[in-house]
């Protein structure tokens, strides 16, 4: 199901899979909303052809292991540096929806509420793929703010309104929607719709990857052998409430990160396997409302606030910081020292303040 791109995917623990749905091309149109048509954008070619310098620390006093690039979303040693642009798909989480694949191999997972008092995924996908991905859903005004720290990332959606549709265009994105690529998308038979539309990533960046830039460093890395700070200290678990929407994560040894459960059930992807990222974030925002769509919340993602950071078994408390959207959030203790997290996937959770519950 996923197909790597520079390292190993990982899904966790093995399961048993359940009988693989069958999937066609659709031959009915698709039920989304045109993207209005506007003239082909330039960029400089400086922002996909000088990437950014991504190696592991010259200090060898914890560790002996090689000197090397690592992946820009996921600090994992690669053979060589990842040149090519970020794909950000939007994955739906309403009850029918689920399983979902590709979620347990997507290298940053975002989770931002939505109306109806649920929520929805942003999975950026950069050193692995998955072919196929989906459920695919459409894009949201809190979404613009998300993509801007990718350095021009692609971004693959079914669509909007057409308020978000026509603000999606001031955005520094490549349009990788079902509008523009309708070859690259179709409906699984076995699912319902609008919940059944899939793609494929690899699909997608041979398409328009060469359209995009190399995102940045995204997080602070520990190195084999580096202890936690002293302010972390040992949890069972967290839980989290969206609304209409209660979501755990536990520690599990076993699976190495963080078991995710959606209203008291184990949170599986389309596999069997449960979602265990070795890294979560949660990032405490307020809400405003979107201006495409009165009822739907936007998330407020520059600024500042509290955060969680899970890993390890551990919490460590601190503060995120980001001063403008084209910019990386930074995730410190009080006095200022960065926070590092374990090489591998992050899930960013993005509740409102106050609603967390440490166990």
């Amino acid at each position: 199901m996923c197909a790597t791109l520079a390292t190993a995917c990982s899904g966790g623990v093995s399961a048993s899979a359940p009988a693989t749905p069958t999937t066609v091309r659709p031959t009915t149109t698709l039920d989304f909303t045109p993207l209005p048509t506007a003239a082909t954008s330039t960029t400089s070619s400086s922002t996909t052809t000088e990437p950014p310098t991504t190696t592991l620390p010259t200090d060898t006093t914890t560790t002996t292991e090689p000197l090397g690039p690592v992946a820009q979303l996921t600090g994992e040693p690669v053979d060589e540096l990842l040149t090519h642009a970020a794909l950000v798909i939007k994955i739906d989480n309403h009850e029918r929806a689920r399983p979902q694949v590709g979620l347990n191999v997507a290298d940053i997972v975002y989770e931002e509420i939505v109306e109806g008092r649920i929520t929805r995924f942003a999975a950026v996908f950069h050193s692995t793929a998955s072919d196929p991905v989906g459920p695919v859903r459409s894009a949201r005004t809190s979404d613009f703010d998300i993509l801007a720290g990718f350095n021009r990332p692609l971004f693959a959606n079914s669509g909007g309104n057409t308020t978000v549709l026509n603000l999606l265009r001031g955005v520094d994105a490549v349009n990788a929607n079902v509008n523009a690529l309708p070859d690259l998308f179709y409906r699984e038979e076995s699912r319902s719709a609008p919940h059944n539309l899939m793609t494929e990533t690899s699909e997608l960046l041979v398409a328009k990857g060469d359209e995009g830039g190399v995102p940045p460093v995204f997080f602070e890395y520990r190195r084999n052998g580096e202890e936690l700070p002293d302010e972390a200290r040992a949890i069972n678990g967290i839980d989290l409430h969206y609304g209409g929407l209660n979501v755990s994560y536990d520690w599990d040894e076993e699976l190495g990160g963080w078991a995710r459960s959606q209203e008291f059930s184990a949170h599986v992807d389309a596999d069997g396997v449960q979602i265990a990222p070795p890294n979560v974030i949660v990032q405490f925002i307020a809400y405003g409302r979107s201006s495409a769509d009165a009822a739907s919340p936007e998330a407020i993602v520059v600024g500042e606030g509290e955060v969680w950071i899970l890993v390890d078994g551990h919490i460590i408390e601190g503060q995120w910081s980001r001063s403008s959207a084209a910019e990386v959030t930074t995730y410190t203790l009080v006095d200022g020292t960065p926070i590092k997290l374990d090489p591998g996937r992050t899930w960013i959770a993005l509740p409102r303040i106050g609603q967390g519950t440490i166990r």
